[in-house]
């Protein structure tokens, strides 16, 4: 199989193939539901809630050495690797537009009769979201160079975009398999343009809004995060109508009111 990647989150990779550990396995579970029942009556229960759990991602590896002593250095190279103080990525050289942001259980390098093997290391990754993303964002993605962001059968036939000049009325389509909800997974929104009497951003698909009620010119910039509208990087919670903007699965259909002169930008990763 190919190579598997380990990245930390300074931007350091490792590539377990060529540093002599041998990937035998790597197989992703599908996503892991946890189902809440009440009972009701004598015969049967009503299902009251779903949510999606972590995931754990099971990795089997071989560890090569040319001796005892370079096994010795390859395990605490493979603990170097796994250490989990702070998350890390994970993901297949063949496919390397998704990654899942994981944590590393503890795993036992057992000799395997060798002064030069460890045969069929088992090593538990834990991903507490539950969900692959996509290894680069809205605002970075370019398929020409190979930067993607993971369409796989869902690719459109038309050209994707995620950022609109003096555009009223567009299309904004979540590749993922999970709702962009601002509260777990908020769809970062950057808008710079005219409104005298402010702009309100409208979701036609899901029926919500955000309003920001001050005048705005085209040198301000605001941004739009969950909840939160910041104006040239200063939180102005006060000056939102409070709503937020979900986005469902699929395309959603945006509408703006209240600007002229206008650029918006879409910046989020998607989740499968």
């Amino acid at each position: 199989m190919s190579t598997i990647i380990f990245q930390k989150l300074d931007g350091t990779v490792f590539d377990l193939d060529q540093l002599g550990f041998r990937v035998k396995k790597f197989d992703v579970p599908t996503t892991n539901y946890n189902y809440n029942y009440q009972q009701i009556g004598q015969y049967g229960a009503l299902m009251t809630g779903v949510q999606a759990q972590q995931l754990v991602i099971p990795l089997t590896l071989n560890v090569l050495a040319i001796d005892s002593n370079d096994l010795f250095l390859q395990r605490m190279k493979l603990n170097r690797m796994l250490q989990s103080h702070e998350p890390f990525y994970v993901y297949d050289a063949a496919n390397s537009d998704i990654r899942w942001k994981v944590y590393a259980e503890a795993a036992n390098v057992s000799r395997d009769n060798s002064f030069w093997r460890a045969s069929n290391v088992q090593i538990n990754l834990d991903c507490p979201t539950g969900y692959a993303e996509s290894t680069y964002t809205t605002q970075d993605f370019d398929k020409n160079i190979g930067k993607g962001i993971s369409f796989g059968m869902e690719t459109p036939s038309y050209e994707l975009r995620y950022s609109f000049i003096n555009q009223r009325d567009f299309d904004f389509l979540n590749a993922g398999i999970i709702r962009l909800t601002a509260e777990e997974h908020p769809v970062k929104i950057d808008f710079q343009g005219d409104a005298s009497n402010g702009i309100t951003i409208t979701n036609q698909t899901t029926g919500q809004s955000f309003q920001y009620k001050k005048t705005l010119t085209v040198s301000d910039k605001l941004t739009i995060e969950g909840v939160m509208p910041t104006i040239n990087g200063v939180q102005n919670y006060d000056a939102g109508n409070h709503g937020f903007i979900d986005f469902a699965t699929g395309i959603n259909k945006l509408h703006i009111d209240g600007a002229s002169n206008f650029t918006i930008k879409f910046d989020t990763r998607f989740y499968y």
